[in-house]
């Protein structure tokens, strides 16, 4: 009796399916409410992400010998020390600040999102539409700016983590080593070269997770920015040109598409 239960019902959602004709204005609007959704999770974990940075101390970090820089020139000396001063002075002084852009416009694309779920009738809710595009619009414009700021951001990162780039690897094994060892405990000259290996092992990290949490963030805002207009001129041909013909909401037309391509 239940295999025969189980027959009738598969039966009966293939006939479903096979009566399927899917709504493709509703479909643009479930795919731009899963784009924005994904990419407001994004921007917000990045913008999260750089308050779990902790770099050591800038006096610390800014010297000649830990950097490496003993036989280097002078003017080479100075450079990578202004440099490092400048990942201070621009990026690690200002995370919270460099934060919020990326938190404020992933709050802003998934509240977009969540009024697209609700799945606003175009012959009962025309004001819906209208205040969603007229978000979208202003969030463009909201992502859009940061981008005049985080170039300058991103060059401090890379200018700064440019004298230790090339030796993560030595970094890496180093702070391993030291970790396993205990290096760390006592006062003899290798403990001050365990200190400097583990100085330059926070620094990096640091700037490191800046440096992923910034790329994550601006490639998320600049899709945010295209999905944004992509979506205001959804909306405006689903007023116009292109409206749905569905009267109710029957489910996710774009999980039956899936269902009936599977299928095929």
């Amino acid at each position: 009796m239940a295999e025969a239960a189980d027959i009738s019902g598969d039966s009966e959602e293939s006939e479903v399916l096979a009566d399927f004709s899917p709504d493709w204005p509703t479909v643009a609007a479930e795919i731009a409410m899963l784009a924005l959704a994904i990419l407001g999770l994004l921007l917000v974990l990045s913008g999260l992400g750089f308050w779990t940075v902790h770099p050591p101390g800038e006096s610390e970090l800014c010297q000649v010998d830990v950097l490496g820089l003993q036989n280097a020139s002078v003017v080479r000396q100075r450079s990578d020390i202004a440099a490092c001063h400048g990942l201070y002075n621009v990026v690690f002084a200002a995370l919270g600040v460099i934060s919020l852009p990326f938190i404020l416009c992933g709050l802003l694309a998934l509240h977009v999102a969540w009024m697209l779920s609700r799945r606003p009738q175009l012959n009962k809710h025309c004001r819906s539409f209208t205040c969603i595009a007229v978000l979208e619009a202003i969030g463009a414009v909201v992502v859009w700016l940061p981008s005049l700021f985080f170039p300058s951001v991103s060059v401090a990162v890379a200018t700064g983590l440019a004298p230790i780039h090339a030796y993560f690897i030595s970094i890496t094994v180093g702070h391993i080593a030291i970790s396993v060892s205990g290096a760390e405990s006592g006062t003899s000259t290798a403990n001050k070269a365990a200190h400097i290996y583990q100085v330059l092992y926070q620094g990096y990290c640091a700037a490191s997770r800046v440096e992923l949490c910034l790329s994550i963030g601006s490639m998320a805002l600049l899709l945010l920015f295209w999905c944004f207009v992509a979506d205001i001129v959804r909306i405006i041909a689903s007023m116009t040109c292109w409206k749905s013909k569905l009267e109710d909401p029957r489910g996710f037309e774009l999980w039956h598409l899936i269902q009936l391509w599977r299928r095929r």
